[in-house]
């Protein structure tokens, strides 16, 4: 009987073979890998990037927005907010205008965050409020963008000093400093107005007129006082409504004269 011998397996040569191909296999995944891994991290090192000079625009114009949300008034031009504020005058009830101005590209570009850009408008639904938009583009062409909210916190109704000083004993005018000032009387737009004045158990008329007239601006005038004329004494003193510059208005009050 013939015996044919067969061989079970693999030949060396297939072995050979069959490793070389999974040599090629395993260098091939691990590049793919590594070239995968590069890119996720390429893309994860560029966003936090961009995230941190996000970050870092949006504290920077909530700081700077602060000295903004104590304004009277304010307007915005090309991405500046040009405001207004009204400090008192040391030892004196009157007050000073004081001009200042937020140009946020210029303060991110001051800051080291350049590639930030900004938007600055005026709210379409609150006069109070400025939204700042700021966004940046990354290599990839990722876009990122924020949006900061800075509202002004105060009003600019005309007020009278804390204590109304003036001397009524004689038929006199009395002139009074305003803490913010005023445009006009309310309702109408006039700069003079009557009221009326109490002594004892007697209503007399009063006097009023807007005084120390400044340009605020081309097209619109401030008054810094509020000169008060009567014939007779007065205890109690009638207030009229006033504007103020951001179109607020005082309340008609009566006051004691101290």
């Amino acid at each position: 009987m013939k015996v044919h011998k067969r061989i079970q397996g693999m030949t060396l040569l297939e072995v050979v073979i069959a490793m070389l191909l999974l040599s090629i296999l395993m260098m091939s995944v691990a590049f793919s890998g590594t070239s995968v891994l590069l890119a996720v991290k390429n893309r994860v090192d560029a966003s936090s990037t961009y995230v941190l000079a996000m970050n870092k625009a949006q504290a920077l114009v909530i700081s700077k927005g602060e000295s903004f949300a104590n304004s009277a008034t304010f307007n915005v031009t090309n991405n500046v907010i040009s405001y207004h504020n009204f400090e008192a005058v040391t030892g004196t009830n009157g007050f000073t205008l004081k001009t200042a101005s937020i140009d946020f590209k210029k303060e991110l570009n001051d800051a080291g965050v350049s590639n930030v850009a900004v938007a600055v408008t005026t709210s379409t639904t609150d006069p109070n409020i400025v939204v700042v938009n700021l966004s940046t583009v990354d290599k990839t062409g990722r876009r990122y963008e924020n949006t900061v909210i800075l509202r002004k916190l105060i009003n600019a109704a005309p007020l009278l000093p804390k204590k109304l000083r003036c001397s009524f004993e004689t038929p006199t005018t009395c002139s009074v400093p305003l803490l913010f000032p005023a445009v006009s009387f309310f309702p109408t737009t006039a700069t003079t107005t009557t009221g009326s004045v109490f002594s004892g158990s007697t209503f007399s008329t009063a006097t009023y007129s807007l005084k120390g007239a400044s340009d605020y601006d081309e097209s619109l005038t401030i008054y810094k006082y509020l000169e008060i004329e009567t014939s007779t004494s007065a205890t109690l003193v009638q207030i009229p409504k006033m504007k103020g510059l951001d179109s607020t208005v005082s309340n008609e009050l009566w006051v004691k004269v101290e």
